[in-house]
């Protein structure tokens, strides 16, 4: 079960929006979702004091906005900033808010570019496939020549969002376009892993016939393939099925179909998470 968030202050009649992300809050703790979801996003834009007065004039917290006035005064760093209305809410756990404090430490020094990507790669890593790729989308068509090494590493990762959507077909084009620019094993045999998924088993060893380049690379595959199978024979999901087995095994049909939809169920609304941006 989810912690249970006690609503602070008011819901906004005007939201606060901000511009960098394309998103409005209309109350604290969605300011504070938007911060711990997006740790990427938080730099010296979101250090306004329009925000302080919003929070003061729309939720009704004109401590914590006065708050955030005196740091302004000091002249505090984003990290701070943010980490103060968190608290204000008492929104994060502690390795919450360390893992926020990684993040920030981690994009010191980077441009724009290698922020957004990071940005991109934080959701990604979070199964946010679908607002990982929508950036990742963006940051192509907008990257400079001079940015243009970053460009396989985008191109690889947006195989690894399709793949996290079960979409092979389209993981494997991806893939092919960041090896084809690197010839980096790593992409190769991700191409060759989402290929073999995609296809029945006999047009993927056509395939590898035909192509005798990748060869090594399907040696490695198989590999990996044979390696995750044995991960599976021995987790908890596989004995769970088994279980299901003996079930139907023993005409237990009312059980066996309850755990089914139960099952389903569970895997329809992770999906559900997972493609709604």
């Amino acid at each position: 079960m989810g912690r249970i968030i006690l609503c602070t202050g008011r819901y906004a009649q005007k939201p606060y929006h901000f511009s960098n992300v394309c998103v409005n809050v209309y109350c604290v703790e969605e300011l504070c979702y938007l911060f711990a979801s997006n740790p990427f996003m938080i730099d010296n834009h979101v250090m306004d004091k329009e925000l302080a007065k919003w929070l003061d004039e729309e939720c009704g917290l004109t401590e914590l906005s006065h708050q955030l006035l005196v740091l302004f005064q000091r002249g505090c760093q984003p990290g701070i900033f943010v980490s103060t209305i968190l608290d204000y809410v008492n929104y994060c756990t502690p390795q919450e808010k360390a893992k926020i404090e990684e993040v920030l430490q981690g994009s010191a020094g980077l441009n724009d570019y290698e922020r957004r990507k990071k940005q991109a790669d934080f959701l990604m890593q979070n199964q946010r496939y679908q607002m990982a790729l929508d950036e990742y989308e963006r940051l192509l068509r907008e990257l400079p020549e001079t940015e243009s090494a970053l460009r396989p590493a985008i191109l690889h990762n947006m195989g690894t969002a399709y793949a996290g959507f079960f979409m092979f077909d389209m993981a494997a084009r991806y893939f092919k376009k960041a090896y084809d620019m690197t010839g980096d094993t790593e992409s190769g045999v991700s191409f060759l892993a989402a290929k073999r998924l995609s296809l029945h088993e006999e047009a993927y060893i056509s395939f590898i016939a035909e192509h005798g380049e990748y060869h090594e690379l399907s040696m490695m595959v198989e590999k990996k393939l044979t390696d995750a199978k044995g991960q599976f024979e021995a987790s908890q999901e596989n004995r769970m099925l088994s279980a299901l087995k003996i079930y139907k095994e023993e005409g237990n049909v009312a059980s066996y179909y309850e755990e089914i939809d139960q099952i389903i169920s569970e895997l329809q609304n992770k999906y559900r998470q997972l493609v709604e941006a």
